[in-house]
């Protein structure tokens, strides 16, 4: 069993990023979720890590267990974001680490840099047949906001969701 622990969230390194293209397909197809052109959007790793914040979660010895890429509304990667959001996608959890709190760990780590950045909210859009990740986000206390669904293809409905970061009156 892994421990939650164990599980460190940092940028990837150019040397990982085809692995982390892999891990996402796989990690897509796994969950009978990958909609056939999105695998190239999963394999451009080179790309998002150029104009967004591409992370991956690791063990204790540096096995790659999982990808998400953050992204500001200014970012080519953005779909959902408006001015003073953070926006996070292409979350991935290899198949062999599910249910182990990795992909909590990476969402945590994306609304820790809304923190830090000041950001109020943090957004997403998820297939909308995605239920493993939809209920993830869900327990986490993100909401629906069905004014931002997109069908980037007609067969496609993504469902957006919000998490509003408190802020502290002190």
């Amino acid at each position: 069993m892994l421990n939650t622990s164990t599980i460190v969230v940092r940028p990837a390194q150019p040397a990982e990023y085809a692995a982390v293209g892999e891990l996402g397909v796989e990690a897509y197809r796994h969950a009978g979720v990958l909609v056939d052109s999105y695998a190239e959007v999963l394999r451009d790793t080179a790309s998002r890590a150029r104009d967004a914040d591409l992370l991956v979660a690791t063990d204790g010895e540096g096995r790659l267990l999982g990808t998400v890429t953050v992204c500001r509304p200014d970012s080519p990667w953005a779909e959902v974001s408006q001015e003073g959001e953070l926006e996070f996608r292409a979350l991935a959890v290899a198949p062999s680490a599910t249910g182990r709190g990795v992909g909590r760990r990476l969402v945590d780590a994306v609304l820790e840099i809304a923190r830090r950045e000041g950001r109020h909210r943090v957004v997403l859009s998820v297939l909308d047949r995605n239920t493993v990740a939809r209920r993830l986000y869900e327990r986490m206390g993100f909401r629906r906001l069905p004014e931002r669904d997109h069908r980037p293809l007609p067969d496609v409905l993504l469902a957006a969701y919000a998490f509003d970061i408190p802020t502290s009156d002190h």
